[in-house]
């Protein structure tokens, strides 16, 4: 081979050698960026869907207790007709100190939370959001009303209240069903990425 013809060559070789190596790394340092780009908005949005979650399965753990069981301690008669209608009777003394108070605070922050992730995003988890939060404040309405009735209790504390409790099983779990649900629903809002589509990267043209 003419050494000029062999110069020449070798020159090329290494020019697109050279080429190919800073496409390559121009290539995995839009991947990179993508991808931390991606971790960025995934992150915050992960954390809001964990805090509503938890709050969800918190108010639920305190009241499971006293739906099952506790509020058959409070039906009138107990030993009486064969079917309970559900009504209890209840004051400040049936439940202990602080337990009321509680779950009005949780249910507010199952409200709370749920804000966040409706301002966080996507807009199709806003239905499964708003189920949880309507069945937490119902859940919780029970003790709201306790707190409003003892604010004009007499200085002993005297309020008692019925209360048709017969809904509440079945609003546990439907809370659980919610939970379950908003976690399918936001696990993949998290695994999708439409910036990634080509089709979201196109120019919007008019024809």
């Amino acid at each position: 081979m003419d050494a000029g013809l062999a110069a020449v060559l070798g020159a090329a070789v290494g020019t697109v050698g050279t080429i190919a190596t800073g496409w390559t790394s121009r290539s995995l340092t839009k991947i990179q960026m993508r991808v931390e780009s991606l971790r960025a908005r995934r992150e915050p949005r992960r954390s809001s869907y964990e805090t509503f979650s938890s709050a969800a399965i918190a108010l639920r753990d305190h009241l499971e207790p006293w739906i099952t069981f506790g509020r058959h301690l409070e039906r009138p008669n107990p030993s009486g007709a064969d079917t309970w209608d559900g009504v209890v009777y209840v004051s400040r003394d049936s439940f202990k100190e602080g337990y009321a108070p509680r779950a009005v605070e949780l249910a507010d922050e199952v409200s709370r939370y749920g804000r966040h992730v409706i301002l966080d995003g996507p807009v199709e988890l806003e239905p499964f959001v708003t189920k949880v939060v309507d069945l937490s404040g119902s859940l919780g309405s029970l003790f709201r009303i306790m707190q409003s009735l003892n604010r004009f209790a007499d200085e002993e504390g005297r309020s008692t209240m019925a209360y048709n409790t017969s809904e509440l099983p079945d609003k546990l779990k439907q809370l659980d069903q919610g939970v379950r649900e908003f976690l399918l629903q936001a696990s993949a809002a998290l695994d999708r990425d439409l910036d990634t589509r080509p089709s979201a990267r196109r120019s919007p043209r008019a024809a």
